[in-house]
């Protein structure tokens, strides 16, 4: 598998929608929580709780906003 960066680094997001990325790549720097919205803000679509160091790719929609505190997130595509 390989990535392809879409764009730089976002620390510590909030209500970002990681410049349209529809997959997101976080690492959490310290225990955060990472939560997902639609764009209007009011429909919350998930959370997860993410300990020190953990990271995980995240599929959205362009328009999901991300929140995650203590954390880089990076807007990539996969590649097969």
């Amino acid at each position: 598998m390989a990535y392809k960066l879409l764009g730089d680094i976002i620390e510590n997001p909030t209500n970002d929608n990681i410049g349209s990325a529809t997959l997101v790549y976080i690492s959490a720097g310290s225990t955060t929580e990472t939560i997902l919205e639609k764009a209007d803000g009011s429909t919350l679509i998930g959370r997860i709780k993410m300990a020190s160091g953990q990271s995980i790719t995240l599929v959205k929609e362009a328009t999901d906003k991300i929140t995650c505190p203590n954390s880089s997130c990076t807007p990539i595509a996969y590649h097969w």
